[in-house]
């Protein structure tokens, strides 16, 4: 088994949260199809899923190229009526021969590519995560822009984003390796904006859509955590006066802060992967010290307040 999948996030260029009925509105990319909505334990919502169709060429590693034909699926969530993602997924699936059927078979297998010929597994793994930001896997980036940009130009958006932030690419992978004891994941951070993620499988997954629900939840979180490192930086902490930096601060406070949670709303497959992957990067821990930080310059501000301005010089 060969999945790959990418995940682009950001911030919804909306000046405040989106209520679900507009979340919906925003959201509805295919006419007469349903919008999933939840508001336990944060406000979700999920486009339904869509299909574009793929005649192109698979990179492998050693630098062949086979002929893939099929289909990705995609979808657009929003979470916390404030981050936006775009995610394409594909089931790699090598075939005998060489020969392209009718566009029919591909249609009855959603979601599917076929690898025509001499495929290489590994090598198309590899290629895929080790690919630049401006090179994605059978056009999966574009994909996701298409979705995003579509559901940014919603009517119902003031078009008025409440910060500045640099859009993430979470580029992910995942096999099959019954010597594998659970679930393995190898997280790397490569140039600026783009992350990989590889999981490792001692069986396939029940349930595709898992996996798929948890990549787009470890580049969330990741996007969480870049954003607001970028927004402590950008307040000058230190070389500023406090009551300065806390307006700096305060689009986090008010459109990030209240959004981490791991895995609140996936399985026990997810809890594995987060409990590994915490082990290792230690994304909360800097999340939690982060935030910290920014409560820290809240209550430095609010102390100064009310000093005379020869005491609050003590604070500088």
């Amino acid at each position: 088994m060969l999945v790959l999948g990418e995940v682009q996030t950001g911030v919804l260029k909306h000046s405040g949260g989106m209520p679900p009925e507009l979340a919906e509105a925003a959201l509805g990319l295919l006419a007469g199809e349903r919008v999933r909505v939840s508001e336990r334990p944060i406000s979700y919502a999920v486009s339904p899923k869509t299909f574009t169709g793929v005649d192109c060429r698979l990179l492998a590693r050693s630098g062949a190229k086979v002929r893939s034909v099929g289909t990705l699926m995609g979808r657009a969530c929003l979470t916390g009526g404030r981050v936006l993602q775009g995610s394409t997924v594909a089931l790699i699936d090598p075939v005998g021969g060489g020969h392209r059927r009718a566009w029919s078979h591909y249609l009855a297998r959603l979601g599917v590519v076929e690898a025509l010929g001499r495929t290489d597994l590994p090598g198309t793994l590899a290629a895929h995560l080790a690919a630049d930001r401006s090179t994605s896997t059978m056009g999966m980036g574009a994909f996701c822009v298409r979705l995003l940009t579509e559901v940014q130009g919603s009517s119902v958006l003031d078009q008025r984003p409440p910060m500045r932030t640099q859009r993430a690419v979470l580029r992910w992978a995942a096999t099959v390796d019954e010597r594998v004891d659970g679930v393995r994941v190898n997280f790397s951070v490569r140039e600026e904006g783009l992350r990989t993620i590889r999981l490792t499988f001692a069986s396939p997954p029940a349930d595709l859509d898992d996996v798929v629900e948890l990549c787009e939840d470890l580049a969330l979180h990741d996007w969480l955590l870049t954003a607001l490192l970028s927004v402590i930086e950008q307040s000058r902490i230190g070389a500023e006066q406090p009551v300065q930096s806390v307006l700096r601060l305060r689009p986090a406070v008010d459109h990030l802060l209240h959004l981490w949670m791991p895995a609140a709303r996936l399985g026990e497959m997810a809890h594995s992967v987060w409990a590994e992957l915490e082990s290792r990067a230690g994304m909360s821990k800097q999340w939690e010290a982060s935030v910290q930080r920014v409560r820290d310059q809240m209550a430095m501000a609010a102390a100064l307040v009310n000093r005379p301005p020869e005491k609050a010089q003590l604070f500088r």
